[in-house]
């Protein structure tokens, strides 16, 4: 098994455990499929933060010396409101 295949087995695995930690039934079973899905919508979800975190940065950005500011916590926390509107 190649590493590439290794770690998107465990991100598999934390996304289903993530979700089931939000089941009642300790019993109930969550499809392959769903759990590959659901870590799609979450992988664009964080690629979609944080460009909305960089564009923030840039837009914030004064002197033209800095031309790759640092994003941080305030620059998330500033697009955090509409990005979950929009999803």
């Amino acid at each position: 098994m190649s590493e590439a295949n290794n770690i998107e087995h465990l991100k598999s695995k934390c996304i289903e455990k993530i979700l089931k930690m939000r089941f009642k039934n300790s019993n109930t079973k969550i499809q392959n499929d769903a759990v590959k899905l659901s870590a799609e919508v979450l992988r664009i979800f964080i690629t979609e933060c944080a460009a909305r975190a960089a564009i923030q940065a840039q837009n914030e950005c004064s002197s033209e010396n800095d031309i790759t500011p640092e994003v941080n916590n305030q620059h998330l926390e500033k697009i955090l409101p509409q990005l979950l509107l929009d999803f």
